[in-house]
């Protein structure tokens, strides 16, 4: 009985629950976290290296087919593109906010910043989507023009990415909202937050080629 409440007092305890690996618990060996952190930023950085090698193609064969001919055609740019862009702007804003909430133990508020830039990065979408289909009301279609298709790869290249991007932000809103977030899911948490923020520098390029030559 002296051996039972001396445990169950405080010398023991009750055992690590999921609330602790949300704090990083049980998280194994911090060298192998340390090699599997540095490995996952290794990888984003490869990813993004050869998504600018990408898009630097695309930006040639803009460049070379622009200066061929007289056929290149102004493409208007969608109003609601620039709202797109703010949007996606302030969610990057919001899951850096929440990036740093979790570094200081705020679970909770990271759990709703999180999912509050995830809704952000899905409105980011929507609107693309609303900007190509106002495009094609217009008349500007993908087989209708030189220009006009190459708008249409770049903007869908970018939401590919962003597709991809969205994945893994869904990915930790579920291990956050199920308390599982230790060490290596926090890795997933830093590598996300700086693609997402990767996918805000190509758009802000994006937007400046469109109004300088479509």
């Amino acid at each position: 009985m002296g051996m039972l409440a001396e445990t169950g007092s405080g010398q023991g305890g009750p055992p690590p629950t999921e609330f602790d690996d949300f704090h990083g618990g049980g998280g194994g060996d911090p060298e192998d976290r340390g090699a599997a952190r540095r490995n996952s930023l290794t990888g984003i950085v490869v990813l993004m290296c050869a998504s600018v090698m990408t898009f630097s193609a695309f930006l040639s064969a803009v460049i070379v087919r622009r200066g061929l001919g007289t056929d290149w055609r102004h493409v208007p740019l969608p109003q609601i593109f620039w709202w797109n862009t703010g949007v996606l702007l302030l969610s990057s804003v919001v899951l850096d906010a929440a990036r740093r909430q979790l570094r200081h133990g705020g679970r909770v508020a990271f759990n709703w910043l999180w999912l509050g830039g995830t809704v952000l990065g899905f409105g980011f979408l929507v609107g693309q989507v609303i900007g190509w289909e106002q495009l094609v009301a217009e008349g500007f279609h993908i087989q209708g023009n030189i220009s006009s298709a190459f708008f249409y790869i770049l903007t869908w290249a970018h939401a590919t990415h962003a597709i991809a991007g969205l994945a893994a932000l869904v990915y930790v809103a579920i291990q956050a909202f199920r308390f599982q977030m230790g060490p290596a899911k926090r890795t997933a948490v830093t590598v996300s937050v700086v693609f997402w923020h990767f996918l805000d520098v190509l758009w802000l390029g994006l937007m400046t080629l469109f109004l300088a030559w479509f």
